[in-house]
């Protein structure tokens, strides 16, 4: 078997069955109506991707109450109302031979109080404003807390009713569940802040809840942070103890991601900085000092083919036997492949590689050597903030 085969092999992740070993890592399409329903929009972006040959789809950032909705057009799973269109979805995926999974997130900071119908955004401690969202959070109250939680666990019970093949937890990028692993974000100093274990409490009991609503036998998967670059923030020896804990209470996946959608969100989407969308709006004077921000860091998120391999190598030595899902700047399919026989990632997530060619598992199955097309401008990242759905908007 050649190297590049081995991405073409099955694999079973608790009873769900997968046909190769590429995943779509979820991404905020933009697509869904203002209450998080499903579009026909959305139905023929996914049906393309499962077309493509991808073995599994990861749907993007479902928020699990109302005061977790982070962006315009997000997908929800909040309410019974969103079960119906959901199926429709899953279906069509099913129906192109892809398995399903659904990531479920709260906001927490990571929005505004116009976003959340006028409420003050809820988080583990009451901290400064950050610079993307620029609003105050206040501090989650014990009721809430566990609120939450459970709303975490009736979200899977939805999910499993709308017949995904399983759900993943959403613990990087800033959003609730890696807020409160976050010393930068956790400041509490009761039973959920503190201590590492006190900040691992709030993500253990969501996946008790899940689990719990789920039962053993379906899958549930995580997407955690392994660095923040903030001072003080998450940091990969902390993560490594989050992640073997995971695999000790039984996570089924660990998918690894970092930086923050607030603070640090050129280190989850590592490449070109595109100054001009990113000032567009500005008046001069904050234009001119944004400028300036975005230059200084250009060469800090410098993009680099596999930029979280290094941290995988260590997340792998500390989980088992729990499969490691690899994300972060997949170019060459022989270097896809290489992770793989070497065994430092179990799978490869792409996520701009196939906004650009959702068709690319296809082509690699069928002996493609050449590198995915997209150049990780990121304009369709930021396209997304500025209320356009998902897609390439530099494919010349």
């Amino acid at each position: 078997m050649s190297e590049q085969n081995l991405l073409f092999t099955p694999m079973e992740i608790n009873g769900m069955q997968l046909k190769n070993r590429l995943v779509r890592s979820a991404t905020y399409e933009h697509m869904a109506t203002e209450d998080g329903k499903v579009t026909d929009q959305l139905i023929n972006f996914y049906s393309k991707l499962a077309k493509g040959g991808v073995g599994l789809i990861v749907l993007g950032v479902a928020y699990v109450q109302e005061n977790g909705h982070g962006f315009p057009c997000q997908i929800g799973i909040y309410s019974d109302d969103h079960i119906a269109g959901l199926k429709n979805m899953v279906d069509e995926i099913h129906n192109h031979g892809a398995v399903v999974a659904l990531q479920i997130a709260h906001a927490g900071r990571q929005t505004t109080s116009a976003a959340i119908g006028g409420q003050t955004p809820i988080a583990p401690s009451a901290i400064e404003p950050d610079p993307f969202f620029n609003t105050s959070p206040r501090e989650m109250t014990e009721e809430e807390i566990n609120e939450t939680i459970n709303a975490f666990g009736a979200a899977a019970v939805r999910c499993k009713e709308a017949g995904f093949d399983a759900v993943q937890l959403h613990a990087t990028h800033g959003y609730l569940l890696a807020q409160f692993l976050s010393p930068h974000t956790n400041r509490r100093t009761d039973e959920w802040g503190g201590n590492q274990e006190n900040r691992m409490r709030f993500v253990t009991e969501v996946n008790n809840s899940v689990r719990e609503a789920v039962g053993n036998d379906f899958p549930v998967l995580i997407k955690l942070s392994v660095e923040e670059g903030l001072e003080n923030g998450t940091t990969l020896d902390e993560a490594s103890n989050v992640a073997m804990r995971l695999s000790q209470i039984g996570i089924d996946a660990i998918e690894i991601s970092g930086g923050t959608i607030a603070d640090t969100a050129f280190m989850m989407s590592r490449g070109d900085v595109p100054i001009d969308m990113l000032t567009r709006n500005a008046d001069p004077a904050a234009k001119e000092q944004m400028e300036d921000f975005f230059y200084s860091i250009k060469d800090m998120v410098k993009y680099e083919e596999a930029y979280w391999l290094g941290h995988a190598e260590k997340i792998k030595e500390v989980i088992g036997d729990v499969p490691l899902i690899l994300v972060g700047g997949m170019k060459y399919p022989q270097t896809m492949a290489k992770i793989l026989e070497e065994n430092k990632a179990d799978l490869i997530s792409l996520s701009r590689a196939l906004i650009r060619e959702p068709n690319l598992p296809k082509e690699m199955a069928e002996g493609r050597k050449d590198p995915a097309k997209c150049g990780f401008c990121n304009r369709c990242l930021l396209a997304v903030v500025g209320d356009k759905p998902l897609a390439c908007y530099n494919s010349g």
